[in-house]
């Protein structure tokens, strides 16, 4: 079903029994195998605030009505639902091609692998954000990120928390012009977070800064190359 029929319709009012314990769990919300579905998950508000759910609606709601299909770097959206838990929302599980949940950035970095092993998967994901006006909050970050492999042969990121515009000024969001260098300005501060990140844990490591897999490795962007000359 097509996300636009999906985020107009009407939320599912049958209550899903959640008994599991939750697969992630951020600052305000918890993620959890949807029990249906394997290949979801959903997302149940902790406590009070619902600041970052309100803002991925947001989001996938601007997307929707833009016809957006294209959700190779963010987990799908398939709408609100009741649980035993309190209200969530599905979104599709990223986990890697032998059905183990995707790892994040964060956990490679914390094993010895340096940000320029992802430089050209970060550079095919900040062109997805921006051929798609994709808005994400300031506050993405390593956690957030998982490296998704989906194929003995083939990877990509994929964001799945800090998705949506924090800032109270976003009716420019769907003008592409104002969007791009919105996208771009973040994304500078964030590859600049992920530098001081990285570097700080190779530091830290004990040991040869590991590689991927070698069918995992691409060679880096033409301008990584030449800034790394100079």
């Amino acid at each position: 079903m097509p996300i636009r029929d999906i985020f107009f319709g009407a939320m599912n009012q049958q209550i899903v029994q959640i008994t599991r314990e939750p697969i992630g769990v951020g600052q305000e919300r918890a993620c959890y195998l949807h029990p249906g579905d394997a290949h979801k998950v959903i997302k149940i508000q902790k406590g009070e605030s619902s600041t970052q759910t309100r803002r991925e609606l947001i989001l996938y709601r601007n997307l929707a009505r833009r016809g957006m299909r294209n959700f190779r770097h963010i987990p799908q959206f398939y709408g609100k639902l009741k649980t035993n838990l309190g209200e969530g929302f599905v979104v599709d599980l990223v986990a890697d091609y032998d059905g183990s949940v995707s790892r994040s950035l964060w956990w490679h970095f914390e094993r010895g692998y340096p940000l320029a092993e992802f430089l050209p998967y970060l550079e095919e994901l900040r062109q997805y954000l921006l051929d798609n006006l994709v808005i994400f909050s300031v506050d993405m970050g390593r956690y957030n990120i998982l490296f998704q492999k989906i194929s003995p042969q083939q990877a990509r990121l994929v964001v799945i928390d800090g998705l949506g515009n924090h800032s109270a000024i976003n009716w420019l969001d769907n003008i592409a012009w104002f969007a791009r260098r919105k996208i771009e300005r973040r994304w500078h501060r964030f590859i600049s977070r992920l530098e001081n990140y990285s570097q700080q844990m190779m530091r830290e490591y004990d040991g040869s800064p590991k590689t991927l897999e070698p069918a995992y490795r691409i060679p880096p962007p033409v301008h990584a190359q030449a800034a790394e000359r100079d």
